[in-house]
């Protein structure tokens, strides 16, 4: 089984969805998800924070070909009204994937999208891409309206729990399990040739 621990706010987590979804694609292992909540504790945005995220995020841009768009730049990082804060994509993304887990992956690059490429963090565009998804438009807006429910806050706890157990620092890590077994996927396999990650990946099976 593979663990994926992130964050949607977290633009190495965007950077590595190419090869994620290379992986998902290339193997029989089956996923699990863990939203950490790195992110969810609401901080105000400032003219330095969002310099040093787009400089931070043009480096990733350059070694993974994701796009991080004059939108974003503009729209999101520019609005220092708005607190950076992970908890709504985090809510979307649990609602979503929650209906369709077998498309967790691709449910997670799809949250990140809308705000790294499309440049919206606003709840409207959540709505939509639930209804790409599937969901109802009503029950999505009114479980999304609800905030984080007792079973995602105990997802995060579990997921902040595993990285401590395993001396974890950041996101996205990438965990290999064999039996009780858990060992750390060298993170710099997510931001090459994604062929890389699959073949490590096969080899250690």
């Amino acid at each position: 089984m593979l663990h994926l621990l992130f964050d949607p706010l977290c633009g190495w987590c965007y950077g590595a969805a190419p090869a994620l979804a290379a992986l998902k694609a290339h193997t029989s292992l089956k996923w699990q998800l863990h939203p950490t909540g790195l992110f969810s504790h609401p901080q105000a945005m400032n003219v330095e924070m969002a310099s040093y995220f787009w400089s931070n995020d043009q480096r990733i841009a350059t070694m993974t070909g994701q796009e991080f768009s004059q939108a974003y730049k503009e729209q999101v990082l520019a609005d220092l009204d708005t607190p950076f804060d992970s908890t709504p994509s985090t809510l979307a993304y649990y609602l979503i994937s929650l209906a369709v887990p077998e498309q967790a992956i691709d449910v997670l690059h799809r949250v990140q999208h809308l705000r790294y490429a499309k440049g919206t963090q606003e709840a409207a565009a959540f709505i939509e891409l639930a209804v790409e998804f599937g969901l109802d438009t009503e029950q999505f807006t009114q479980d999304f309206a609800a905030g984080w429910p007792k079973e995602l806050r105990a997802i995060a706890e579990k997921a902040q729990a595993l990285m401590q157990e395993n001396g974890l620092r950041g996101v996205p890590t990438l965990l290999l399990q064999k039996g009780d077994q858990l060992s750390v996927v060298p993170s710099a396999l997510m931001y090459q040739d994604p062929q890389d990650l699959i073949d490590f990946v096969a080899k250690q099976q």
